[in-house]
């Protein structure tokens, strides 16, 4: 359950790998205060005392550093290791306590010869964990930029999903991304500055606007063309009741690009968009409608007087295939899948065909709606969708009363939000379902208050898995699955190694490595069939494969814009046929992702649910929006004959519901 940015990363052991995708730029140093207003900001490092250098220590690459009247000097040598910089800690030995001030800010200058991309990490403690926010900021050879953390957002000054203390800063990370040359810099002026409470600057780039009912033209609309339409080749004018007059000359390159009036429109709880024409004029006309990789045109030229209406689905007309090569950027094949980001549109555009003569037109409406999937195949849920001799080696429809612990465990490990306790008493069988139910309510990790791990928390879960008592290599993965609504949740139904007790050897019986002595063959992978964060909408989910750890070997394929239509009922039945070298994921029976290469996992692996808050691009929670529910109908799995070996199926256990006792 790590994303492709890889997030899951325990901010102790190292930053989490989307500071490899993210940017912001900093902004201006906090002036000294005048009489009545702000605190004067707080040097965080004396550089004029000898005693400064007692509170730099390295992070990773063996940094070498100096500190002076100018500031702290920092030079790493090339390729050594992934973030390499240096950690900052207070003069005390303790924590800062920068209760009176809204952010930690510094100047950066790049003393080096190649553009750098720093971050500034600053830490918090937790319940046996770390809170951090952090920013990163692009430095060209010989320039200055700073860089500023607001406490309580992050990458980009947006909310953070775990609040940060102020009130206990323990370390403030520097640092910079691997490379194959030496890098250096030099940190100048850094302080805690601002009020408390400091909110970022608006941007309206950030800004997400979210169509009322969908409508982003139409009547009752508020459009305004002047802002939001580009034209190439044609002009364009507000008409009646909302709609928008094209007038056309025939020309070669005629287009309209669209864009909400500022940042993006959010596009979440849609899976479509309908646009609708009216001929006004005397001559047909071809439009079409590009959205990311999908064009539309219209069936048949728009006749004068006639009306038409264009659909584009978010689902790609090519459904994604990964690279062959597992360390491809990107990692998707060129013509495939989909760059879409739902939540995130900042435009689509109308072409006219070349046709000659001059035309006129009346786009009457354009509107983002969901649609359900009445086109569910027959075999889903019965067998695999594809032809062979297939055994049904297991099946869970959530019929009985109770859980049957010889197959499933209830409690385990929490390695992601550390906010999230799982408890029996969210995890709830009804109607032939498995709810993990979410919500505020304050307990004991595995409900045990004498846990080391997590602790005491203020939210709930239930939980699933199968390690220790049930394994299967190769196959065929369905599930049907309700996901949440509420913002900042992060479920999913996903696979990870187990390679049994008797070669256990610590946490390598789950790693994701090739393990020397242990693996014969390719080694184990993560496969995330269906990986979901709320804030994208119920329409969009994340495939991912990961393999050889999360650390500085990690690797990974897969795609983050899988978008699909609900059925009727509002499910998705996601399904991965697994077979040697060969991973091809399906939603309601219809092909969305395949990777086909040798590295595939060839080792057992055990069926997990669960849902933390979180990720790596959702929403914080919004505890008036909780409870919420990750709701499981069945999980079926299928053995091709040729496939199957001794070691499938279920494990002698003790039937205890917690996987560490097994």
């Amino acid at each position: 359950m790590h994303s492709l940015r890889n997030s899951r990363i325990p901010s102790g052991a190292g930053l989490l790998a989307a500071l490899l995708f993210l940017t912001a730029s900093g902004s201006c140093l906090a002036q000294a205060a005048e009489p009545g207003a702000a605190i004067a900001p707080k040097p965080l490092v004396d550089v004029t005392s000898p005693d400064a250098i007692k509170q730099i220590r390295p992070n990773y690459g063996d940094p070498v550093y100096t500190v002076d009247k100018t500031g702290i000097a920092v030079s790493l040598p090339a390729a050594r290791a992934n973030f390499p910089g240096i950690q900052i800690i207070p003069a005390t030995g303790d924590a800062w306590d920068l209760t009176p001030f809204g952010h930690i800010e510094a100047k950066i200058v790049n003393t080096g010869t190649n553009t750098i991309r720093l971050t500034m990490r600053v830490d918090s403690p937790a319940a046996n964990s770390v809170v951090s926010n952090a920013e990163i900021v692009g430095v060209h050879p010989g320039e200055s930029k700073v860089i500023k953390v607001i406490f309580g957002y992050t990458f980009g000054f947006k909310p953070a999903n775990v609040s940060l203390n102020p009130s206990k800063i323990t370390q403030i990370i520097l640092c910079l991304t691997k490379a194959t040359a030496d890098q250096s810099f030099r940190v100048e002026g850094l302080q805690a500055a601002g009020p408390a409470g400091e909110k970022p600057p608006f941007n309206p780039d950030d800004a997400l606007i979210k169509p009322e009912n969908g409508v982003i033209l139409g009547k009752g609309a508020a459009f305004d063309p002047a802002k939001q339409v580009v034209a190439t080749g044609a002009k364009v004018a507000p008409a009646a009741d909302g709609a928008l007059a094209v007038t056309l000359t025939g020309g070669k390159a005629e287009s309209l690009k669209f864009k909400p009036p500022m940042g993006s429109w959010n596009l979440a709880d849609a899976n479509q968009i309908r646009v609708k024409f009216k001929n006004v004029g005397n001559t047909p006309a071809t439009p079409s409608v590009v959205l990311a990789s999908n064009t539309v045109s219209v069936k048949t030229p728009i006749a004068p007087g006639a009306e038409a209406e264009i659909v584009v689905s978010f689902i790609p007309a090519v459904s994604t295939v990964c690279t062959k090569e597992w360390d491809a950027k990107p990692p998707v094949m060129p013509g495939t899948g989909t760059k879409l980001e739902s939540n995130k549109v900042k435009e689509f555009s109308i072409l006219f065909g070349s046709t000659p003569g001059a035309k006129s037109l009346l786009i009457t409406s354009i509107i983002a709606d969901a649609v359900v999937d009445n086109d569910i195949p027959a075999w889903l849920g019965k067998r695999p969708p594809v032809d062979g001799e297939w055994v049904q080696t297991f099946a869970e429809e959530f019929d009985g009363p109770t859980l049957d612990y010889q197959k499933w465990n209830i409690y385990g490990h929490n390695f992601w939000d550390k906010r999230t306790h799982f408890s029996k008493d969210n995890l709830i069988l009804k109607d032939g379902k498995a709810i993990l139910r979410y919500e505020k309510k304050t307990g004991f990790h595995n409900d045990d208050p004498a846990t080391k791990e997590v602790g005491q928390t203020d939210y709930a879960c239930g939980f699933l898995n199968t390690w220790g008592k049930w394994t299967q290599r190769y196959g065929y993965f369905e599930s049907r699955m309700k996901v949440p609504k509420a913002p900042g949740l992060w479920p999913a139904f996903w696979l990870m190694p187990d390679r049994g007790k008797t070669t256990y050897k610590g946490h390598y019986r789950v790693g994701t490595k090739v393990q020397p002595g242990v693996d014969v063959g390719n080694g184990g992978m993560e496969f995330d069939i269906m990986e979901f964060l709320s804030g994208w909408g119920p329409n969009r989910y994340n495939i991912a494969m990961h393999w050889d750890g999360y650390f500085k070997e990690h690797k990974y394929n897969g795609s983050q814009n899988i978008y699909v239509r609900p059925d009727k009922d509002g499910y998705i039945t996601s399904g991965l046929l697994w077979t040697p070298g060969s991973a091809i994921y399906y939603c309601n029976g219809k092909e969305v992702l395949r990777w086909e290469n040798e590295r595939v996992s060839d080792l057992q692996e055990y069926i997990m649910y669960d849902m933390v808050s979180g990720g790596w691009d959702n929403l914080p929670l919004d505890d008036a929006k909780l409870p919420d529910d990750f709701t499981v109908d069945y999980v079926r799995v299928w053995q091709r004959k040729d496939l199957a070996t001794p070691e499938d199926g279920p494990k002698p256990n003790k039937g205890d519901p917690s996987e560490l006792k097994n």
